[in-house]
């Protein structure tokens, strides 16, 4: 037999090799794609998961509800974001909408006779408009940008900071009546306790300050502080740092309690009736703490940011806003954080796009919140989508409901709009 040269031998041994090395890739890149179609196909799209849940019928009667429109971030010092009145159940008709001169970051509050809304803006400007027109009332500097949301005392004296590192009191005819310099940018919203004292914080601190701009109490967090903090029936004070800690102060401003949470606390907490104080974190998580002691309730997973301000239902639910890859909006049960629902919106899969805030709930059940794919949704009391609303820019902030059914906010297209039903 004729033996083959050894470079015959050698140039075909090579040729298999290559032969099953390329037939193996291209098994494995089949077998790769197969299992990637498999797993898009288990993962439901955001229109299949818009049977929500988010409502759960008519709420239970004799809940605590601050009277009249908002007039601090989620309507009370608690931040439950719960209104009195009916959202539109039908797509409700634009009435109006007036440019305040740069990105709307802050919840658009109202005066105590609900005849004057207020909103602050990146632009570094206070507005008053008309409820009924939107018509310029008065426009006071700020001297940088604000991203709070204005907080309005019984005498309409409204409060508001800004990146000057200043807290503002401004009257109800656009007049300064003093202002605080702070410690670092006054970029969160203001809460009124019962006695008057006005909350906030800038950089790292928190103050307590009395209605004539004298500090009564300030502490320290050990970073920055984003969180807009939360105020307690019986005075107590709530708020996260970026420090990852959860706080609890006394009235007085003594420290009562600190949690580590693991991660950034940016959002505003919110405080239940049941002893809950509901936080979320750059952990994808919604963490319920008790107010007595600190002591973590349950914490739950929820696969995005929870930067926004949380919001209590009537029946206790916790209402949160999360960001990508799937951003939607959830209700956790307040006894042990199971989901009871959400509502998805269509998201880019960018972890920092998504929805801010907890949802406004109105005495029937239904809800409505803004979300950074530029519109507002309407939720009824069983779920159902009922409309949606689009906007020249991402709506961060929370809606107001006004006595009128009037539905008001602004967005990132430096609007306010007002909503009415038809």
């Amino acid at each position: 037999m004729r033996r083959l040269p050894l470079v015959v031998v050698a140039v075909l041994i090579a040729t298999t090799l290559m032969a099953a090395l390329l037939r193996g890739r291209v098994n494995r890149v089949a077998r790769e794609r197969a299992a990637a179609a498999s797993a898009r196909s288990a993962v439901p799209s955001p229109a299949a998961r818009q049977p929500s849940g988010l409502g759960v019928g008519v709420p239970p009667a004799g809940v605590e509800v601050r009277p009249g429109a908002a007039r601090m971030l989620h309507g009370d010092a608690r931040h439950t974001n719960r209104a009195v009145g009916r959202i539109p159940a039908a797509r409700p008709a634009l009435v109006w909408s007036r440019d305040v001169g740069g990105p709307i970051e802050g919840q658009v509050v109202a005066s105590p006779d609900e005849q004057s809304l207020y909103a602050s803006s990146l632009g570094g400007t206070l507005t008053a408009l008309a409820r009924e027109d939107g018509a310029v009332k008065w426009t006071f500097p700020l001297g940088d940008r604000s991203y709070g949301t204005p907080c309005v005392g019984d005498d309409g004296t409204i409060y508001i900071g800004s990146d000057a590192k200043k807290l503002f009191a401004v009257g109800a005819d656009g007049k300064l009546k003093w202002t605080l310099e702070t410690e670092g940018d006054a970029d969160t919203s203001a809460a009124l306790a019962k006695d008057g004292t006005i909350v906030f914080a800038a950089g790292r601190m928190v103050y307590g300050v009395t209605p004539l701009g004298y500090v009564k109490w300030r502490f320290a967090a050990k970073r920055k502080v984003f969180s807009s903090p939360a105020i307690a029936t019986d005075g107590r004070v709530f708020f996260g740092s970026q420090d990852h800690h959860a706080y609890a102060l006394s009235p007085d401003g003594k420290l009562a309690w600190s949690v580590d949470l693991g991660a950034d606390v940016d959002g505003a907490p919110a405080v239940g009736e049941d002893g809950a104080v509901f936080f979320g974190t750059d952990g994808d998580e919604v963490v319920r703490l008790e107010a007595s002691d600190g002591r973590v309730a349950w914490r739950a997973r929820v696969g995005g940011y929870v930067r926004g301000p949380i919001s209590v239902a009537r029946d206790g639910s916790a209402l949160a806003g999360v960001y990508g890859p799937v951003p939607r909006e959830v209700r956790l049960r307040s006894s042990d954080g199971g989901l009871v629902g959400e509502l998805s919106i269509q998201g880019t899969g960018a972890r920092e796009f998504g929805i801010h805030g907890g949802a406004l709930e109105d005495e029937g059940g239904a809800m409505a919140f803004g979300a950074q794919d530029d519109a507002v949704y309407a939720v009824g009391a069983t779920g159902e989508a009922l409309w949606s609303f689009a906007t020249g820019g991402d709506v961060d902030p929370p809606v107001t409901l006004l006595g009128d059914g009037t539905l008001v906010f602004g967005s990132d297209d430096g609007l306010v709009y007002a909503l009415r039903p038809r």
